[in-house]
């Protein structure tokens, strides 16, 4: 989410922390919800991470009540905020590694990434990813569990201004002419322009 400059970063952490989240945890399938703000300064600025029984209470009858009852503020900020990406995962993978304790949770970082693979390459995918990548992972100093999930459904309200960055970066490195070129590099590094 990106409050955007229509709404003050008081009155979003306000709301957000003591009427939005705290509305949908009376949701009996929200069980928690934990808060991040961006540690690179990047946009969008916040993450909430709930966890719900499954994916469909997302847009389900009890959340759709809780939405259509919420205070007239409420309903002002949701239309206001300039970006808001709402996603419902089904969980595929969870490891919390044995030297992890429960005070260790919430975490205070979370690294999130996302990806689509061509449905013929899924199966090598996951095996590498979850035989060698999370392994991998693993052995970082501080880490604490690693989890996987499947999209099921991705609501988005608004942009945040890297996004067209973003788009003409993809476009930049998806040419025949630099697929060719890649095949002789040994290191990539990529780095976002703000």
């Amino acid at each position: 989410m990106e409050a955007g400059p229509n709404v003050s970063e008081e009155e979003h952490h306000d709301w957000y922390d003591n009427e939005h989240s705290p509305a949908r945890l009376t949701i009996p399938s929200f069980h928690t919800a934990a808060r991040f703000k961006a540690a690179d300064g990047k946009k969008p600025t916040y993450l909430t991470l709930y966890d719900i029984s499954s994916a469909s209470v997302a847009d389900g009858p009890e959340y759709q009540a809780v939405k259509a009852n919420g205070s007239e503020r409420d309903k002002r900020l949701l239309e206001t905020i300039q970006f808001l990406n709402r996603r419902a995962y089904t969980s595929i993978y969870d490891k919390t590694l044995s030297s992890a304790s429960d005070a260790d949770f919430p975490a205070k970082f979370v690294l999130y990434a996302a990806m689509e693979v061509k449905p013929e390459g899924e199966d090598e995918f996951n095996k590498w990813y979850e035989e060698e990548h999370i392994p991998m992972l693993s052995k970082i100093p501080g880490w604490l569990r690693s989890r996987r999930y499947v999209l099921e459904s991705n609501l988005v309200k608004g942009t945040v201004e890297p996004e067209v960055v973003v788009g003409n970066l993809k476009a930049a490195i998806s040419t025949p002419w630099r697929d060719e070129v890649v095949k002789a590099v040994l290191f990539k590094e990529y780095k976002r322009p703000e």
